[in-house]
């Protein structure tokens, strides 16, 4: 086996991951120290994200989730259930400089990136917690440029939802997604979908502004047509980010419980 990635996670509740290398000439005690140096804790035992714990670099495998433990048990052995984590799969749609990766990046590592290299696709996982229950949310950035749209169906396919972006100061954007909502439409062939429409850089257009106004009519009538939740985000303040992959996480979990009462927190963001 040669040099793969895993997602770091310190042991506890709502930890954000980091991405590590490691090495294949690596042992165990090797690969304790470096990935302690990178997360910056005293490493002496590892789990998988089942709970089992890792004794040897060849237990690892490529994308697994490693919880790091300065000696203690697994946290979610100490809850005293044996329920499986729930993980429910995301994808961020838009065309290019919307602001999909930063406000995907500050969702889970919580820091705004002012120049990001745009890349086909990058996948990030992160635990949450919502109204009181923990999920695990697979999130899948996506490019936005034209040159990509072959990759769309591959990024819409086996996914419990979507969040579609598009820029408050780019009214134009909200059209360009266009191509994405028919996408939807023949992939899932009207089964329902959590949506939500994020109108992001709200920091960058005033409240007057008449722009604004109208971009904001448009996108409430468009996600009223796709059943999704309209939401306005900054992701260079923050600004609704949590909300807005919080409000998806009860959409889906409303769809896959239809039986069972989810507690829902109100929320007309704007």
């Amino acid at each position: 086996m040669g040099d793969f990635n895993v997602n770091l996670y310190r042991n506890q509740a709502n930890a954000v991951s980091e991405p590590f290398q490691v090495r294949r000439n690596w042992d165990m005690a090797t690969f304790k120290k470096k990935a302690g140096a990178k997360m910056n804790m005293k490493v002496k035992r590892v789990f998988l994200a089942s709970g089992s714990e890792v004794t040897g670099c060849d237990e690892m495998s490529a994308n697994e989730d490693l919880y790091l433990s300065s000696g203690e048990d697994f946290y979610k052995q100490g809850g005293g259930s044996s329920k499986a984590q729930e993980t429910f799969y995301v994808s961020v749609l838009g065309t290019g400089g919307v602001g999909k990766s930063a406000l995907t990046l500050r969702f889970v590592r919580d820091f705004f990136v002012q120049d990001w290299d745009p890349t086909i696709e990058d996948a990030y996982r992160k635990p949450v917690d919502v109204d009181d229950e923990t999920c695990m949310l697979d999130i899948l950035d996506t490019a936005g440029q034209d040159d990509f749209e072959s990759l769309r169906p591959s990024w819409m396919i086996d996914k419990d939802g979507y969040v579609f972006v598009f820029s408050l100061d780019q009214p134009q954007s909200l059209e360009e997604l266009r191509p994405f909502f028919e996408l939807h439409h023949q992939l899932n062939e009207g089964r329902r979908v959590p949506i939500v429409l994020a109108a992001n850089k709200k920091d960058l257009v005033t409240n007057d502004s008449e722009r604004q106004a109208k971009a904001r009519e448009e996108g409430m009538k468009i996600a009223a047509q796709l059943g999704a939740r309209y939401i306005e985000t900054s992701a260079l303040t923050g600004e609704n980010v949590q909300e807005t992959f919080e409000t998806f996480v009860r959409q889906v979990r409303t769809l896959k419980r239809p039986t069972k009462q989810v507690n829902r927190k109100k929320c007309s963001i704007m």
